[in-house]
């Protein structure tokens, strides 16, 4: 069955947030951290979650894509990639709040996820990185995920290659955060491992040391098939 890249818009999010807490919800920590939720997440978890992203879009530099079964019109994948095209302007601000956790029921999967002082520290190692790194015109792949049933079809690729392009195009080098599970298909994509990040709350807080640590990849990739 085909697979057609279109454009996403915010109807789709209704079909996009679940498929996003089945691809990442329990098995990747730093999700669990800023989308909390149960282990199974709750309708208004699903709610919440769609405001958050539903704000995405009045972000000029944000573009949302999606992948559909062009036969069924099932909802297959989606990324949401960040674009900038000046040298100046400020990204992601330092020490942001975690917000989402205010007025979250207890309960939710993962350690230190209702932990406010944790969650703040972890979120700015990320930003961090990519404030230093990712200076200058550039992409960023922020978000990218497929439905679990639709795993192994070429959607995400299909996603990263379309980014990619656009960066290519204007001679821009691109860039990614990926858990151990995906550094095979950015690679695959021209993407190199720069960092192997490994946050561990314990060093900075000793009472943080039960909630383990945190690996991910940050990826750099360079602007190819330009002409000489």
């Amino acid at each position: 069955m085909p697979l057609v890249l279109q454009k996403a818009t915010p109807a789709d999010l209704l079909a996009s947030v679940p498929a996003q807490y089945a691809a990442f919800h329990t098995v990747d920590p730093l999700h669990m951290l800023i989308y909390p939720s149960p282990i199974h997440p709750t309708p208004e978890v699903i709610q919440k979650t769609i405001a958050r992203q539903e704000t995405t879009w009045s972000d000029p530099h944000v573009e949302w894509v999606k992948i559909v079964d062009d036969q069924t019109g099932d909802f297959i994948a989606a990324a949401k990639w960040i674009f900038h095209d000046d040298s100046d302007e400020a990204r992601w601000e330092q020490q942001i709040e975690p917000v989402w956790i205010e007025g979250q029921a207890k309960g939710n999967a993962g350690p230190g996820v209702e932990d406010y002082e944790y969650v703040k520290w972890a979120v700015e190692e990320m930003n961090w990185r990519r404030r230093e790194r990712f200076r200058g015109p550039g992409a960023m792949l922020d978000l990218l995920f497929v439905a679990p049933a639709h795993h192994r079809r070429g959607a995400g690729k299909l996603l990263v290659q379309w980014g990619t392009k656009q960066a290519d195009e204007k001679g821009w080098n691109t860039y990614v955060e990926s858990s151990a599970a995906g550094k095979k298909l950015y690679e695959n994509c021209g993407f190199v491992v720069e960092e192997d990040v490994m946050l561990k709350g314990g060093k900075e807080r000793k009472e943080w040391t039960a909630y383990g640590e945190i690996p991910y990849l940050w990826l750099k990739r360079e602007p190819q098939g330009q002409k000489p």
